[in-house]
């Protein structure tokens, strides 16, 4: 067969592979997706056709688009990646060692900072809200301690330990909040690995623990026990504000500042600034600063 008839060949596959993946409606082209009847089967599966709906595919010669829809390909992948959680963080672990993943990481830390700091600028309350459902925890490190012994240095929901989290996340387990609206403290944090921390985010616990495959009625038990009564034996009394160390905005440098708090130990109000610690209690003391006491809300 001629190069010619080969290639024209080629293009009628490839002409009939359109007409059958896509078709225009209300003088829009549209692709079809084909795992949407699958994930999402109450919704249409023809979907624009172009790069906001569709990751780019340059394998694919018929369109240059994936065969699966932007919100398909993250669903499949969140599904692959829990049925292969220790392949997949070994794979990502060893690309980061990579000379390729080192030369990115260094040019998008240059390329992406003045874009951060143009976008804080520009959505204050964005950055307001991402602060508020991100609180940061009241808990010292003693207290930390106690309760990582507490849970075997076991993430409380999976089970993953300690060591296996360094392994296989490069993170230690976090303070992960039971009921993001909740407290602030001790009695509402369990350590958890970093897919059980970021899966959950601010889901109901009953409704999302209890859909896991890892789900363990031992493990559920102990975080109800902890966060009822567990917590009281190992819980330290703390003043009614919270003093944290914060970063200068015009230099690395830092200083810290004075926050009054809520019932549920949340920061509401900076009250007062200086270099150090040390100082800012010695304002409350001279009384140059007055002492907050609890906000209610």
């Amino acid at each position: 067969m001629s190069s010619v008839k080969i290639l024209e060949r080629v293009e009628k596959q490839r002409k009939e592979k359109l007409e059958q993946t896509h078709k225009i409606i209300n003088d829009i082209d549209h692709k079809f997706c084909n795992q949407h009847e699958i994930i999402f089967p109450e919704e249409n599966p023809w979907i624009h056709a172009n790069e906001e709906y569709f990751y780019n595919n340059k394998t694919n010669k018929t369109d240059g688009l994936s065969t699966w829809c932007k919100r398909c390909s993250v669903v499949k992948s969140g599904i692959i990646f829990q049925a292969n959680r220790e392949r997949s963080y070994a794979s990502h672990i060893k690309y980061q060692g990579t000379p390729k993943w080192k030369a990115y990481s260094k040019r998008n830390q240059i390329t992406s900072k003045p874009k951060r700091t143009e976008w804080r600028q520009a959505h204050p309350e964005k950055c307001k809200g991402y602060g508020e459902k991100h609180r940061q925890h009241d808990i010292t490190e003693v207290e930390w301690r106690k309760e990582l012994e507490v849970f075997n240095y076991e993430c409380a929901y999976c089970g993953m330990t300690q060591e296996e989290s360094k392994r296989i996340q490069n993170q230690n387990l976090h303070k992960e909040h039971i009921d993001n609206k909740g407290y602030n403290d001790l009695r509402n944090a369990v350590p958890a690995c970093r897919s059980c921390n970021s899966g959950k985010h601010e889901d109901d616990l009953e409704e999302w623990y209890f859909e896991q495959e890892f789900f363990d009625k031992d493990r559920y038990d102990k975080i109800i026990w902890w966060i009822e009564e567990g917590y009281k034996d190992y819980i330290d009394d703390k003043p009614p504000y919270r003093i944290v160390k914060k970063k200068n905005e015009h230099d690395n440098k830092f200083h810290h500042e004075l926050w009054s708090v809520d019932e549920y130990r949340n920061m509401v109000e900076c009250l007062h600034k200086r270099t150090t610690k040390k100082e800012v209690e010695n304002d409350m003391k001279n009384g140059i600063v007055e002492v907050p006491k609890i906000v209610h809300i």
